[in-house]
């Protein structure tokens, strides 16, 4: 007599399938960076490395604050700007010999005041949210014109170094060995953890993300937590322009912009890294260092920004459709 087994093949493929759609595109990002380094072993070396972790600093941050707007469904196209104002009033605080808490105090105000707005504007303006940071975007670009006599470039490091010492520490110091940078960097993820895990903040978010008017019904004044999500951003925007210009030492109006597209790629990315697409603070982090890395390994190819734009804009639309796959099922 034969008996039948019945091999669980469909099952195996399911979980396969699975398997796939949770760890796949995390496998794929380490995949990209193996090839790198195999094609340019210069890529993972110690130094590269700690290079490429200093340069992320930047774009990571301004990145926490446009995952937190985009968690609850909103969009702030002007984060890049308010990096790139944020960073020219430093400039011009330190060339005019102003003391450091002035220096970093004023481009933060400034960008919490601009969040508020973009804030106040979304939520209880009723404009959509897209159209009022691009308003934003443009009032600040004309500011930044002003500001600069038409585009000047505000250059620091050919002043004394007595000048701007303490102001590039933040940038191009080192603690104990440690990239200061770097070290703003972890701290900027650890409380950006804590507000977006353990806060009333968070489940407010979470809950404004989820379902706006589930939310209102159960008590949630939605609007102000939609525009605190703005005041975040425009904060983090701005502590990551103080950051680029005491890194670089020039302060030049538009040199934020290009992290713009660069930002939406480091949060969507980080939802391929969610069972359930959702968009996480450790996601965009990996998100953040993996576009950081990119442009690294493009760059030591001899590929310019043409080929990593075009990278950053396929991985925004991947993971726009893996997430979409992830919740349907």
């Amino acid at each position: 007599m034969q008996t039948s087994s019945t091999t669980p093949r469909p099952a195996l493929s399911a979980s396969i399938v699975d398997l796939l759609r949770t760890y796949g595109p995390a496998i794929g990002m380490l995949g990209v960076l193996i090839l790198f380094g195999i094609l340019k072993p210069v890529f993972l070396s110690p130094a590269n490395i700690a290079n490429v972790m200093h340069q992320s600093v930047v774009l990571i941050v301004m990145s926490f604050g446009l995952a937190v707007v985009m968690s609850m469904r909103g969009v702030d196209l002007s984060v890049a700007q308010i990096a790139d104002g944020a960073g020219l009033i430093a400039a011009i605080l330190v060339l005019n010999g102003q003391p450091l808490w002035l220096v970093i105090a004023a481009p933060l105000a400034f960008g919490v005041g601009i969040g508020l707005v973009n804030g106040l504007i979304a939520a209880y303006v009723g404009v959509p949210a897209v159209i009022g940071t691009l308003g934003m975007m443009f009032i600040i670009r004309s500011g930044e014109l002003m500001m600069t006599n038409g585009a000047e470039p505000q250059i620091l490091f050919s002043l004394p170094r007595g000048l701007t010492r303490a102001f590039f520490f933040i940038g191009q110091g080192k603690i104990f060995g440690i990239s200061a940078l770097i070290l703003l960097g972890i701290l900027a993820f650890l409380i950006m953890l804590a507000v977006m895990t353990f806060t009333p903040f968070a489940r407010r978010a979470k809950a404004v993300g989820g379902n706006a008017r589930a939310a209102m019904l159960a008590g949630i004044d939605i609007r102000a937590v939609f525009a605190g999500g703005f005041v975040i951003a425009g904060l983090l925007s701005a502590v990551a322009g103080v950051a680029l210009v005491s890194r670089t030492g020039i302060a030049v109006p538009r040199g934020a912009e290009p992290y713009l597209l660069d930002a939406f790629a480091a949060v969507y990315l980080g939802t391929l890294l969610s069972r359930r697409a959702e968009i996480t603070i450790p996601g965009v982090l990996i998100g953040g260092l993996f576009i950081t890395f990119l442009g690294n390994g493009l760059t030591l190819l001899g590929l310019g920004a043409p080929f990593r734009y075009g990278l950053n804009g396929a991985f925004i639309l991947l993971a726009m459709a893996i997430g979409a796959l992830k919740r349907s099922h």
